[in-house]
């Protein structure tokens, strides 16, 4: 079993964390979501070592297999370490992008608020719907090598027309047609991330699993920076230095992105978002953090955060 690594941030986030006693989650625990045969709950039996985690159910050698990352609120689900068959990449992609995906749609449904919105909002109630049931499927069918590849279809059918939604709503807040509380670098930015993730299952469909580095820095450093500059206007107006933190984080980003000899930092700088969002969701939960933000928005950042670091791994 491997782990996350500790926190570890270059920012002053540390200063922040001792002053507002906000104190960060023990190390991160890795642990092997090992299903026993028959299994239809789609639950890790509980032991000393194991937390209780939502994953597929898997029989024999060619079953996919998935692992938890537990450092939050909710897991991170990856392949299990050194896991190259597109079925066990294909099993924790779903069982990640569909949990967030149905979080996007909640999101959408918090904040587009009034009667004047409620048609969309009942769309995004929709989406989310959908996307709890995929989750559902996924947490509870067996997949393997020979079904995989029709279940990565049925969610990329169901995340296209997501990505058609979002689109449109970015257009329609762009433009003043629509007045939500919703961004439209939000509506952007979650279409990318769906967008994305319909790349990645034809890739898994084709019998691809490998990760290109450059790729996946270029992607998951611009998602970085985009999460530390709405977190920096989502924060209440006294948390400055919090918030000049935010601001660092998405300058380094920034130039993550920017600057190929940079690139070489990505493994250092994910670690250190993983510390920064590991502290910010535990101190907006608690109330020790002044903020706008839901305690589901700021673990949902997280989980993507430790998402990019271990790709980077991978990659």
């Amino acid at each position: 079993m491997q782990h996350v690594d500790g926190p570890k941030s270059p920012t002053n986030i540390d200063s922040v964390v001792t002053r507002r006693r906000v104190l960060l989650s023990g190390g991160a625990t890795v642990i092997a979501a090992t299903i026993a045969a028959g299994c239809r709950t789609g639950r890790v039996p509980v032991t000393a070592a194991q937390t209780p985690v939502a994953a597929s159910p898997r029989t024999g050698p060619e079953a996919a297999r998935a692992m938890a990352v537990q450092n939050g609120t909710k897991p991170v689900f990856v392949p299990e370490s050194g896991a190259k068959d597109p079925a066990s990449h294909s099993i924790a992609d779903n069982l990640f992008w569909n949990d967030l995906f149905l979080e996007h749609a909640k999101f959408f449904v918090m904040l587009m608020p009034g009667a004047e919105l409620a048609p969309h909002r009942a769309q995004a109630e929709q989406y989310q719907a959908r996307f709890a049931e995929q989750f559902d499927r996924a947490r509870t069918m067996q997949v393997d090598q020979s079904n995989y590849r029709a279940f990565n279809q049925a969610t990329m059918d169901l995340v296209k027309p997501f990505i058609e939604f979002k689109r449109r709503m970015q257009e329609a807040q762009g433009s003043g047609k629509l007045r939500s509380l919703v961004w439209p670098l939000f509506f952007d930015h979650t279409a990318r991330e769906a967008e994305r993730f319909v790349r990645r299952l034809s890739q898994l469909n084709g019998g691809g699993a490998e990760f290109e580095r450059g790729e996946v820095v270029n992607f998951w450093a611009q998602i970085m920076e985009e999460h530390a500059e709405f977190i920096a206007h989502l924060l209440d107006p006294t948390e400055r230095v919090l918030i000049k933190a935010a601001d660092k984080s998405a300058d380094l980003f920034r130039n993550l992105r920017k600057d190929p000899e940079a690139k070489v930092k990505a493994t250092a700088e994910a670690t250190a978002m993983v510390a920064f969002k590991t502290t910010a969701e535990k101190g907006i939960r608690e109330g020790k953090i002044k903020s706008i933000i839901d305690p589901a928005l700021a673990d949902h950042v997280r989980r993507e955060a430790v998402k990019f670091k271990d790709e980077l791994a991978r990659a």
